[in-house]
């Protein structure tokens, strides 16, 4: 429940059992409780309105909104409902939960998120048409502090069949980042609650599985931080129990792990994260045949040249991970090398194709930027790896 809701609750409670108790004024003898239920027991659903297609395909280039309303869900006179739109999937178990602001009866899904959430949450096949169920929840605003559950009165609209073809190509993973003192290095913790340098990488756009490696002291603290909680302490991975969890105590090294380099795995599930389904693990990784470099840039026509370099920034805590932030790619090709020369150079598997997102530069083809993806970019290296994360931030 949002604080907005909550303060709806709160500010709503005494209009409205007062209200409640007044319908049945003057009938003194009565149980209270009972004439609340007898007020309420006249419910019925929201309606849902018939959207002017019951066909939608998405594509990466498709702009606007899944439009969404209904009628007014029915709990007696003058007594309010709060609304959640229901995404679901006959003979799944899987749903997608959209609270809608407080007293609208409509709704507007963008169709790039709305396309992300059927591919990750409901688990649809991209270019493939499903039929998508949409209902709505109505829940009466009345008085939490009273011994009948308003789950009792809660009403579900009939459903409204539309079938949806999604796209699957450019779906990413979501973001998570680590917090926390790590190497030591920094000379004093990093406990800042907007901090991207230390990003998990994925092999690639469809893993569900992330790793950090870099080097971490023995007595090495952190938590995760979902890309949603980033500048937030609310909402971020801890450890309780020996599992992680939202808000838990400060994630560690097993008891009496030495110092070292260190692979750090989190495996987490499909669609909205769920602490219950995720894990952390540690590992001690070799480094000994992977010398610290002294810069690691771009070089090519999409960054200056062939001749100069547009270099990252090392990390201060971790040597072997390398950050730019901002940085504006041309038209044009590139790779990435080391130390302003090719002896160390990394680049694709496959010619005249861009890194996008998520992958490992494990090749020694060009990448090559098209028109549409010149821009902006955040661009994350782990030198130890190879993985690498292009974040296009001028979509």
């Amino acid at each position: 429940m949002t604080q907005t809701m909550n303060r709806i609750y709160h500010l709503a409670s005494a209009t409205l059992v007062a209200l409640i108790l007044s319908l049945v004024a003057g009938c003194s003898t009565e149980d209270p409780m009972e004439s609340f239920d007898a007020v309420l027991s006249s419910k019925s659903p929201a309606v849902l309105d018939q959207p002017a297609s019951s066909e939608l395909t998405i594509t990466p280039e498709s702009t606007g909104t899944l439009d969404l309303s209904w009628s007014a869900a029915k709990y007696g006179d003058k007594i309010p409902a709060t609304y959640t739109v229901i995404l679901s999937r006959s003979g799944s178990e899987k749903r997608i939960d959209i609270p809608v602001p407080a007293g609208a009866r409509q709704i507007s899904l963008p169709l790039q998120e709305l396309n992300k959430r059927l591919v990750t949450e409901l688990e649809m096949e991209g270019d493939t048409p499903g039929k998508v169920s949409v209902t709505v929840e109505a829940l009466p605003l009345a008085d939490k502090g009273n011994d009948h559950a308003l789950e009792s009165y809660r009403t579900t609209s009939a459903p409204l069949e539309l079938t949806i073809t999604p796209f699957f190509a450019s779906v990413r993973p979501d973001l998570y980042f680590i917090v926390g003192d790590l190497s030591g290095r920094d000379g004093a913790p990093v406990w800042k609650n907007d901090n991207t340098d230390h990003l998990f990488f994925a092999d690639d756009n469809s893993a569900l599985t992330y790793h950090y490696d870099g080097y971490l002291t023995g007595d090495a603290a952190f938590k995760i931080f979902p890309e949603a909680s980033i500048g937030s302490w609310d909402n971020i991975l801890g450890m309780k129990e020996g599992k992680l969890d939202m808000g838990g105590d400060n994630i560690a090294l097993p008891a009496g792990s030495p110092a070292g380099y260190y692979r750090i795995t989190l495996t987490v599930n499909r669609g909205k994260l769920d602490p219950a389904q995720a894990s952390v693990t540690f590992a001690p990784i070799d480094v000994s045949a992977k010398p610290i470099l002294s810069k690691v840039g771009i070089i090519g026509t999409a960054g200056i040249d062939w001749d100069h370099d547009l270099f990252l920034e090392q990390s201060g805590t971790e040597p072997h991970l390398w950050i730019g932030r901002e940085i504006v790619l041309k038209e044009g090709e590139f790779k990435l090398r080391a130390n302003a020369a090719w002896s160390t150079n990394w680049g694709g598997q496959e010619k005249e194709k861009f890194p996008t997102d998520f992958g490992i530069a494990d090749g020694g083809e060009n990448w090559k930027v098209t028109a549409k993806e010149a821009g902006k970019y955040n661009v994350y290296f782990n030198d130890l790896t190879g993985n690498y994360f292009f974040q296009k931030l001028d979509k």
